[in-house]
């Protein structure tokens, strides 16, 4: 009995240690929020990602109609001039957790906007459609100096769907 009882504290301790805190599975997980656009036709959109709401007043994302020449204007995309710009190729929007380097930042640059190298959305001469990118932009805030994944997933008569969260 004396022995059951000196196994017993042991026995305690171990079941404590041995026990799993399911907890820090989600940890780092990012939290992705899903945002759908008014329709370009009717005026500019502008987003805060930070805040995560519509505010012409302090944004990073803006979504316009840009002359295009010849009377026409396309929809499309630019950053504010307190973010920089680092676009995505190879990975799945998913599969980015982290930021990237302080040197893979650099100016927008209308690289984002219609007829960009890395334009957020296209327009396909054929069948006169509206695309959207396959890029994933993320988009660092030199005033908060936070960062931010974006992904264009749709557009449909004017309207953009856009998911994006913050980046460890």
């Amino acid at each position: 009995m004396k022995k059951l009882i000196n196994l017993l504290p042991l026995m305690v301790a171990f079941l404590i240690v041995s026990c799993e805190d399911k907890n820090d599975d989600n940890k780092n997980e990012l939290a992705i929020n899903e945002i759908t656009t008014s329709n370009v036709s009717e005026g500019a959109y502008y987003f805060n990602l930070g805040d995560g709401v519509q505010n012409s007043d302090s944004w990073h994302l803006a979504y316009d109609n840009l002359d295009a020449g010849g009377g026409f204007s396309m929809p499309s995309f630019s950053l504010s001039n307190s973010s920089m710009l680092a676009v995505e190729s190879t990975m799945d929007f998913e599969a980015i957790e982290v930021s990237p380097a302080q040197n893979a930042f650099s100016p927008e640059n209308g690289r984002m906007q219609y007829g960009g190298a890395n334009a957020a959305l296209t327009y396909n001469m054929t069948s006169h459609q509206v695309g959207v990118s396959n890029d994933t932009y993320i988009i660092y805030d030199t005033v908060t100096h936070k960062v931010y994944k974006v992904r264009f997933d749709d557009y449909s008569g004017g309207v953009v769907v856009f998911r994006y969260a913050k980046l460890n």
